[in-house]
């Protein structure tokens, strides 16, 4: 009776309890959230500690090489409401195809024409200020239609001074008019 109730008991604590503990884990959480379409919410570190809610838009574009080679561009633009510190925010996605998918930084070594990636700048306390321009990260779109993107973003720009900005945050674009 005692080897059946042992093997019951190992049973017990190394079968069912981690299956348990295992299968009633959490649901991961929604690191941002839902947005009202045409609007956009980010935090702000490194030189401005600040959050950023305003108008986000966006436009496409397609372009053709000297070699008949066709890239697509995604512009993506934030204006903060109300938020004199921060003027704008503008992305471009240059991809031979804009598909939803996560879009990393690529160093820039020279003239944007002709490049694939992301690239970037950040327009802060008007013409006084030096832009800073992006350097790591990345821009995630889940949603992609005709007239709404959505996505996410973590990114961080420099400026010629060397100070920083990190960005995080979502946005939910309507077509630029």
């Amino acid at each position: 009776m005692i080897p059946i109730v042992g093997k019951s008991l190992k049973l017990f604590f190394f079968g069912f309890i981690p299956l348990f503990l295992f299968s009633s884990g959490s649901k991961p959480t929604v690191d941002y959230p839902a947005l009202k379409s045409g609007s956009c919410q980010f935090n702000v570190t490194g030189k401005y500690n600040l959050k950023i809610e305003g108008v986000a838009t966006f436009q496409y574009s397609a372009e053709e090489d000297e070699l008949g080679n066709r890239r697509n561009k995604l512009m993506l633009n934030f204006v903060p409401n109300g938020n004199a510190e921060v003027q704008t925010i503008e992305f471009v996605i240059a991809q031979n195809e804009m598909l939803t998918g996560f879009y990393r930084i690529k160093t820039l070594n020279g003239l944007i024409n002709g490049f694939d990636g992301v690239y970037g700048f950040a327009d802060m306390d008007g013409p006084n200020e030096l832009p800073f321009f992006i350097k790591t990260g990345g821009v995630r779109i889940i949603k992609n239609y005709n007239d709404a993107i959505d996505g996410s973003l973590e990114v961080q720009f420099k400026n010629a001074n060397g100070e920083s900005l990190n960005i995080k945050g979502s946005f939910s674009a309507v077509t630029k008019i």
